[in-house]
């Protein structure tokens, strides 16, 4: 565990009355650190196996997870946020495809959910709302979920 899981965690929980989506590359990221973790030695292989299992149910296997794809006219989109946000091009592709996804569903709710200070600056800038899960407590996730 670490700062933030509390809240992670009672996103999924609470999660059955809204769409859960994220990029592949999101993905990709959150498996690169769980193995970051494992080869550092701060993940025994039965916690690191857990984990990645738990990641795959919750996100891959689970039919109610949407992945927002990323494609070139999103990479290209992301070059503005790049120079108005200072984001690296990772960051400014994922809120690129959240601003699009956002366009395109203009009556469904969006929740940025993520620990990285200059992104969730930019998404706010750009009029998306956050959540930092290391600074929201886990006790309030159910009514800010019931909010959007």
């Amino acid at each position: 565990p670490e700062t933030g899981t509390d809240a992670v965690d009672a996103v999924f929980a609470n999660a059955a009355a809204h769409t859960m989506a994220a990029t592949v590359l999101g993905y990709a990221e959150t498996f690169s650190i769980l193995l970051r973790k494992r080869n550092g030695g701060r993940l025994d292989l039965p916690a690191f196996t857990s984990a990645v299992t738990g990641l795959q149910s919750e996100t891959i296997d689970n039919v109610d997870f949407a992945f927002l794809a990323i494609d070139d006219a999103a990479i290209l989109s992301g070059i503005p946020l790049i120079q108005r946000h200072n984001l690296n091009s990772a960051d400014a592709v994922i809120l690129a495809v959240i601003l699009r996804y956002a366009r395109l569903t203009p009556t469904s709710p969006i929740l940025l959910i993520s620990a990285d200070h200059r992104l969730l600056r930019a998404a706010q800038a750009e009029g998306v709302r956050t959540l930092d899960p290391e600074s929201f407590p886990a006790v309030d996730v159910a009514s800010l979920l019931a909010s959007l």
